[in-house]
């Protein structure tokens, strides 16, 4: 097996690739993530299906997906060694008890079957602009329900830092929300945000951007230590 992705050659999401290799190197795994130009968030995280279909293609070994602001916290090969499954993956159940699949972290087998499946999640997105990367998946493993194996994965492996969960003890994959650099800063900018800073408020999403840069701040100090 070995961990692919993706990342843009911005700063944010190249310091991204950059603690997360560390984490790959300290865990021993082999890995291969792709380069590609900046654009914005929706355009980019369209490209998954895309990548993740041609690293099986030329690795030909089941591979395992991770957003690039993941951190790996220990060998995954102890998890998904002989898996026997096509694809593992999380899903998030909702308040209305609807279930969300989580694409931050996805294993996926090589067969030929595979291959297929991740043909039609690019198939899907393609055809309905409207869904996100994980909705097109969502979608193309219902269309495969009959025919494929699905492990479900705990949320250890898609754990994001700041939020609690009952059933998990400590995170395998740890999700670092990088997007939060994104859509936090455009929220900040707003004039009503902008005018509660100025009246010395707080400001809901300057405190999730500031536990993000405290949790990578921990995580990058893990090597300084080393």
């Amino acid at each position: 097996m070995i961990i692919i992705g993706y990342y843009t050659t911005d700063s944010v999401y190249e310091s991204c690739f950059e603690l997360l290799e560390k984490s790959l190197i300290r865990a021993g795994h082999r890995y291969s993530f792709k380069a590609i130009p900046p654009s914005d968030w929706k355009s980019a995280t369209d490209l998954k299906p895309k990548i993740v279909l041609e690293q099986l293609e030329q690795f030909q070994e089941p591979v395992l997906y991770l957003d690039v602001d993941a951190f790996v916290h220990e060998n995954l090969d102890q998890y998904f060694a002989d898996k026997d499954c096509d694809i593992a993956v999380n899903y998030l159940r909702k308040k209305t008890g609807e279930e969300e699949l989580l694409s931050g972290t996805v294993y996926f087998a090589y067969s030929e079957k595979v291959l297929s499946l991740v043909r039609a999640w690019k198939e899907v997105g393609e055809n309905n602009p409207l869904l996100n990367d994980q909705q097109a998946l969502q979608q193309a493993v219902q269309e495969f329900e009959d025919e494929l194996k699905v492990y479900r994965l705990s949320a250890a492996f898609t754990y994001i830092f700041d939020r609690v969960y009952e059933d998990v003890k400590r995170p395998v994959i740890e999700h670092l929300q990088a997007s939060r650099e994104i859509y936090c800063r455009n929220d900040m900018k707003t004039l009503k945000n902008r005018l509660k800073k100025f009246m010395g408020l707080k400001v809901h999403k300057a405190e999730l951007l500031k536990r993000r840069h405290q949790r990578v701040a921990e995580l990058n100090k893990v090597f300084l230590d080393v």
